[in-house]
């Protein structure tokens, strides 16, 4: 999933909620009730009472919009819809590891962090730039809780660990029983099996090493996000069209684009690993 296609969703989200609080309103419920009240009312015929139930269901109708757009364009209650939403949809009581949940905390540490130092400098043209730039966080953070997941994973499958102690070990013991059977009737036999465990073994070492450069290109962004953050505090509104704020924005892209790879690889090799242990599994039975 890209920048843009995480920013719709996670505004599409925002805007739900945002809608959906504003329904429940306290100023909504009275609103509702009211031009429901008066609708009724006018439908009865008074002569003493004006208007037509129409035009009370459309002064509602105008009252309830300006309910939800004072909703939409309430920056706090929108920065507090957006911090649930990003603790709901990264939520570290998923990730086992005490490392990886800490990673991942100080993502969401750093990510409020930012905003309060965007919310802190008084510059229409600077806050607007910042706040664009802190858009990108979002698909950072995305992928760091991606690559927590996978992590965690893989450090608690029990299959896996089982096949990198016993696997090795099981390699050599064929390949000796080969030496003493060169020339038997059994010798096709164990070259087929050593075959397919060599297969396994170098997936579980492939998976390994992809799980290691994982777990390095973590820190690596965690490093990166706090570079970020410095950078926010020291820029000034004249920075926004300079080197720097471009660098700032270079920087993002390309922490993105290798979080996107790192992920991409620790899929593919997590997959393939998967099929050539089932296939070690198959032929051994």
């Amino acid at each position: 999933m890209n920048r843009e296609q995480l920013s719709r969703e996670m505004q599409e989200q925002i805007r739900k909620s945002i809608l959906s609080y504003s329904i429940f309103r306290p100023e909504s419920a009275v609103v509702i009730a009211l031009t429901l009240i008066l609708a009724t009312v006018s439908l009865l015929g008074l002569p003493w009472f004006p208007g037509a139930w129409w035009m009370w269901l459309i002064f509602g109708a105008v009252g309830e919009g300006l309910i939800v757009l004072s909703s939409l364009k309430d920056r706090r209650f929108y920065r507090q819809v957006m911090d649930e939403l990003f603790h709901d949809k990264f939520d570290i009581s998923r990730l086992h590891s005490t490392e990886n949940r800490q990673k991942v905390a100080k993502a969401l540490e750093y990510r409020e962090l930012i905003f309060k130092e965007i919310d802190r400098k008084q510059d229409a043209v600077l806050d607007e730039y910042l706040r664009d730039s802190a858009r990108g966080l979002e698909d950072w953070i995305a992928q760091i809780y991606r690559l927590a997941l996978g992590i965690d994973a893989y450090q608690r499958d029990p299959m896996i660990a089982r096949d990198m102690a016993s696997v090795p070990q099981e390699l050599e013991r064929y390949k000796a029983q080969l030496v003493r059977e060169k020339g038997g009737p059994v010798q096709a036999e164990l070259e087929k099996t050593i075959s397919v465990k060599q297969a396994q073994w170098d997936a579980l070492r492939n998976l390994r090493d992809t799980m290691a450069k994982a777990q390095l290109q973590l820190d690596d962004t965690l490093s990166a996000i706090g570079t970020i953050y410095m950078q926010m505090v020291l820029i000034g509104s004249k920075d926004v069209n300079s080197s720097r704020a471009q660098r700032l924005q270079q920087d993002m892209s390309e922490q993105v684009r290798a979080l996107q790879d790192t992920s991409a690889a620790m899929d593919e090799v997590y997959q393939g690993s998967g099929s050539q242990m089932a296939s070690s599994k198959g032929r051994s039975s």
